[in-house]
């Protein structure tokens, strides 16, 4: 297959052209927070970012016009041409939670671009959810690429705590190369929408992936919420989801039909990440009820990993109700006071109980004076720091 690498890629002329930095992002499923980075690195430095997305995980949603070039290719052969075609990047910054395609762009990379330092961004890591013996054949086949994209990659932006956890199960020490980098709050998309609010008339809102009761439980029980549903319309409080905009229609059709038959229950349409804090604003509390009896994912997932719906929801100005099981995400709520932590599930069954401790516009006030400590525009710059660092050890 060497003959089929040296065909050349059609390469928009524009790209490398002038002094701009190429800061070249590739993975096979498009997260939002990649063109949140983007963004904001463009806006410390004149940067110019190209995107490489496999065909079928590239979401438009989650996209947007702070990434400068899309390039969307079908297979490890066609992007091993389109790094070999393109401008050597300032950086080459893959992006999990699969890391087959991470791992195929940093080997082409080293090879056709060896100055350049390759670094793997992961929020998820696939070791922490069931360990090194997953029944699931996708996941087996993606974990040695995870093994190999901790040890060869120049550097790590670890969005969560899953990276270092992860690498110590892969008996990696290197903690030189790993940058603490949380996911943070868009300044740009800071909401402050005045409402009023009555333990009478509450509005609770889900912002993010969603599966339906026909899928296994064990691996998908999290995001499976007809017990919440339950909970909450019981008590005539107002439930909102917003799905994924990856989230497959046959996931959700049965919320569709739910929201039908219950006045307390409202399933909305997917927004862009630009659309969602404005959205989520319309609300009182956002939501993250990931409780360990709802789902078989190890203890190590449930007590390291990071959503980038807390986030959003700090964005859009409203409190939120955390699972005490999430320990990272819910010390986050209290240590900056966006919100409340939730023992158990049995507590959303009587929600009114907690939400009314403390007065719901000094819980809003909280927030707001936290979430400027926790915003890309103020964090971006370790980023940048963490790139040129990677240079110097070239």
């Amino acid at each position: 297959m060497l003959w089929f690498l040296s065909v050349p890629v059609n390469i928009d002329s524009n790209i490398g052209k002038g002094n701009s930095k190429i800061i070249m992002y590739v993975g096979e499923f498009l997260p939002p927070r990649i063109a949140r980075m983007a963004k904001w690195c463009k806006k410390n430095d004149s940067f110019m970012t190209v995107l490489l997305c496999h065909k079928r995980g590239f979401v438009e949603k989650f996209s947007s016009s702070e990434i400068d070039h899309v390039m969307l290719f079908r297979n490890e052969w066609h992007l091993k041409r389109m790094i070999r075609s393109l401008p050597a990047p300032y950086i080459l910054h893959g992006f999990a939670p699969k890391s087959k395609y991470p791992y195929i762009a940093l080997e082409t990379t080293k090879k056709y671009h060896s100055a350049t330092p390759v670094i793997t961004d992961y929020q998820d890591v696939f070791i922490l959810y069931y360990g090194h013996d997953s029944k699931l054949r996708w996941l087996k086949d993606e974990l040695p690429y995870e093994k190999l994209c901790f040890q060869l990659s120049d550097g790590i932006v670890a969005h969560s705590l899953e990276p270092r956890e992860g690498m110590k199960l892969w008996g990696i020490n290197d903690k030189k190369k790993r940058l603490f980098f949380p996911l943070y709050t868009d300044n740009d998309l800071f909401q402050n929408t005045p409402k009023t609010f009555s333990l009478d008339d509450i509005h609770l809102v889900y912002a993010g992936g969603v599966m339906g009761s026909h899928r296994d439980k064990v691996h998908y029980g999290a995001v499976q919420f007809h017990w919440l549903i339950d909970y909450l319309t019981k008590q005539k409080i107002h439930f909102h989801i917003y799905p994924s905009p990856s989230t497959l229609r046959v996931d959700y059709i049965e919320y569709e039909q739910i929201a039908k038959e219950n006045q307390f229950f409202h399933f909305h349409t997917s927004v862009s990440q630009q659309d969602l804090p404005g959205e989520l604003a319309k609300y009182h509390y956002g939501m993250m009820p990931f409780f360990r009896v709802n789902s078989g994912q190890s203890d190590l997932k449930h007590k390291y990993a990071t959503t980038l719906k807390l986030f959003n929801y700090v964005e859009s100005g409203i409190p939120i109700l955390a699972s005490a099981d999430v320990i990272y995400q819910s010390w986050l709520v209290e240590r900056y006071k966006l919100g409340i932590a939730v023992p158990k599930k049995e507590d959303f069954a009587d929600i009114r109980k907690l939400i009314g401790k403390i007065p719901y516009e000094i819980q809003v006030k909280n927030l707001l004076e936290s979430r400027e400590k926790l915003s890309l525009k103020q964090h971006t710059p370790r980023l940048l720091k963490f790139y040129a660092s990677l240079h110097q050890n070239q």
